[in-house]
């Protein structure tokens, strides 16, 4: 360890340079010494041998570095929940402290900050003497540190009013393992998780994730978001099964015929979509990549396919990863050509200069998604099906077939309750209107907010069809009317779509239908940020309801006026009670 520096011996003592050191040795080990892999074992009390063989703050380091090892593909499921309950059980296990939960969660960002610094020795440690001083549980510092990484502080009594209906993780389209996307949720303070999967879910993957809820009290609705075929479009509709008696339960409904059968069709969608994003990738090669060299003055070789799949991991291939792994692959030429670039820029004329400038400037600003827009779009690829549109075809799987009636009545045959959610990112108040009629009460949610579209700005057709939501609710007939007869004109005025024409006159006149289907039920709403945890568009994952934080944080957040979000929602507390003599009913997706 380098210890040179005159200002940091005057600012770190030993303390700061030993946990850095053991720590650094920990990573390029790749393991935990066996000595404190013991002091994980869950019969050793906190304040005994443990105490007595390594001090808290090391601890808890090993705990979150074994945690965070585990990131690696291939890494057991069972290897990575073993970690997090080391790492619950180190950063909490004490109570003697006045912000007890929110100290853990800042010793576990700053964990993450340090083992993220690899290689930047003064990062890692100004962050190693943050994560010892935190590790006081001093509230003015542990304050602090929640400003710097951007957390709102939590009541300790962790009854703060924080969910997000709509994440992903490593298993569709995003980058943390569930036990990792539980992990991140609790520092947050998130305390209710929609995590949603495409087409299918697997035992296994289902099982990780109820395990980690379940070991950082987070409660979680599994949803398995399908795809139903409106005419020449496809509607979204997020499953998510209720009402089971815990987890095994749940994993037991899994593995039920019907439902294997139900989810193995989903696979095939699955398999389909796969083909359809490695089409892409080699129209990029074939169409676009030349282009992009001319442009940025590089010779980045072709894609390779086997490379583009180990890239995505367990996964399931999307435009996403491809726009992502296609920036990866040009960074390292674009970084070259800056670095040869800014040599030539020193001893350049003033109109050479500019060029130079707008070059730079141009390398600056490709990220994933101006590559999507640029070259990965349906109009920039002809020669690759547009599968966003519902298409006829021998190779279109069964699941791509159905209509929403007809989805609805599969969905119905599955062994469970169900909640079903519209997600109407690609649908018009006249589409979400069809919807919930054919739905005939079956749609129990509208998802009104998602931090991706508002932050793209698609967030007019969410208010007017929040607005639909709440005249249905109120079952106002001649406010209902009102509402269907603007949405009529609207269609007409279009006058391209026929059919959805007479599906809205038919609507108006059996308006009592369609009221009556949320008579009994309301329409409920959903509000999430569709965060993949490496997406540039959003604050990531997690809204709260700020009326159930601690005065200081309501404070912060007026101060930032971009942090609150122009909705307005009401929270109802319930309780599930017992049957006589039985255990209480737990929904895991209440």
């Amino acid at each position: 360890m380098n210890k040179s520096s005159p200002r940091s011996r005057l600012y770190y003592d030993e303390g700061d340079y030993r946990l850095l050191e053991i720590v650094n040795k920990i990573l390029a080990r790749g393991k935990n010494p066996s000595l404190l892999r013991k002091l994980f074992d869950p019969g050793l009390h906190p304040r005994g041998i443990k105490e007595l063989a390594a001090p808290k703050s090391l601890r808890i380091a090993s705990a979150m570095i074994d945690l965070l090892g585990t990131l690696e593909h291939g890494t057991a499921a069972k290897e990575r929940l073993a970690a997090l309950r080391a790492v619950r059980s180190e950063s909490l296990h004490d109570s003697s402290q006045a912000q007890r939960l929110n100290v853990a969660r800042v010793l576990m960002q700053t964990m993450k900050e340090i083992v993220r610094a690899g290689g930047d020795e003064d990062r890692q440690m100004a962050l190693a003497h943050d994560f010892r001083e935190a590790a006081s549980g001093k509230p003015l510092l542990i304050r602090k540190q929640l400003r710097k990484y951007h957390l709102l502080e939590m009541p300790e009594a962790w009854n703060q009013m924080a969910f997000d209906h709509h994440v992903h993780d490593a298993n569709t389209k995003g980058r943390k393992s569930p036990t990792h996307l539980i992990m991140d949720a609790w520092i947050k303070g998130i305390r209710f998780l929609g995590v949603i999967y495409y087409n299918e879910l697997r035992s296994e993957v289902a099982a990780e994730l109820l395990e980690a809820a379940d070991i950082m009290g987070i409660d979680v609705r599994i949803g398995v978001e399908v795809q139903a075929r409106l005419r020449d479009k496809y509607v979204q509709l997020i499953w998510s099964p209720r009402g089971f008696m815990g987890r095994e339960d749940f994993l037991r409904f899994l593995e039920e015929p019907e439902v294997q059968v139900f989810l193995g069709q989903g696979r095939a969608v699955v398999e389909y979509e796969k083909r359809h994003v490695l089409d892409l990738l080699q129209s990029f090669n074939d169409h676009h990549l030349s282009v992009v060299n001319d442009k940025l003055g590089i010779a980045v070789t072709p894609l390779e396919e086997p490379k583009f799949l180990d890239s995505v991991g367990c996964g399931q291939p999307s435009l996403v990863h491809l726009a992502e792994y296609i920036h990866r692959t040009i960074l390292p030429h674009l970084q070259r050509k800056t670095e040869e670039l800014s040599k030539d820029y020193q001893r350049a004329s003033d109109v050479e200069k500019n060029r130079i400038q707008k070059l730079i400037d141009s390398f600056n600003r490709l990220d994933p998604e101006t590559l999507v827009e640029e070259y990965l779009r349906p109009d920039m690829n002809p020669s690759v099906l547009d599968i966003t549109k519902a298409i006829d075809g021998p190779d279109v799987p069964e699941m791509l077939r159905l209509a929403p009636a007809a989805m609805f009545d599969r969905l119905e045959r599955l062994p469970c309750r169900s909640r079903i959610t519209l997600n109407p990112s690609n649908l018009s108040p006249a589409d979400v209107l069809e919807m919930l009629y054919v739905g005939k009460g079956r749609i129990t949610h509208l998802e009104i907010y998602n931090s991706k579209d508002w932050a793209q700005g698609r967030t007019q057709h969410r208010l007017l069809i929040n607005e639909m939501r709440l005249v249905i609710n109120s079952g106002n007939v001649v406010e209902a009317k009102r509402m269907v007869r603007e949405i009529l004109a609207s269609v007409e005025k279009d006058a391209h779509d026929p059919v959805a024409a007479d599906t809205i006159r038919t609507i108006l006149g059996d308006l009592k239908t369609l009221l009556g289907f949320y008579d009994g039920a309301r329409l409920q709403s959903r509000l999430g940020s569709d965060s993949i945890g490496h997406a540039g568009y959003s604050r990531g994952m997690g809204l709260v309801v700020m009326q159930s934080l601690p005065w200081r944080a309501r404070r912060e957040i007026r101060r930032d006026p971009d942090r609150i979000l122009p909705v307005t929602t009401v929270v109802r507390k319930y309780v599930l009670v017992a049957e006589s003599g039985r255990e209480p009913i737990r929904d895991l997706h209440a």
